[in-house]
């Protein structure tokens, strides 16, 4: 199985993923990448805050990037009009 590393990106500047997960495809990567960030963001929330601007990129073994996913392409934000 293929090694992705999960870097954050978000106003604390860079984390970058040192362990990485062995995953079977892009796919799951990106299913990985979505639950990071919905973890990330439901912990912003607990704390009276939300910040949409940050992002994991996903790399390979060799650190080359595959593919970028949003904080903001993790939630659905809805309003329900008064």
């Amino acid at each position: 199985m293929p090694l992705y590393l999960f870097d954050l990106v978000n106003g604390n500047g860079l984390t970058a993923d040192t362990e990485g997960r062995d995953l079977p495809d892009d796919a799951a990567a990106r299913d990985e990448a979505l639950k990071d960030i919905r973890s990330i963001l439901s912990e912003e929330v607990l704390r009276g805050h939300l910040d949409l601007d940050g992002r994991i990129e996903v790399r390979d073994r060799a650190r080359a990037l595959l593919f970028t996913v949003a904080f903001a392409d993790a939630v659905l934000i809805e309003r329900q009009s008064a």
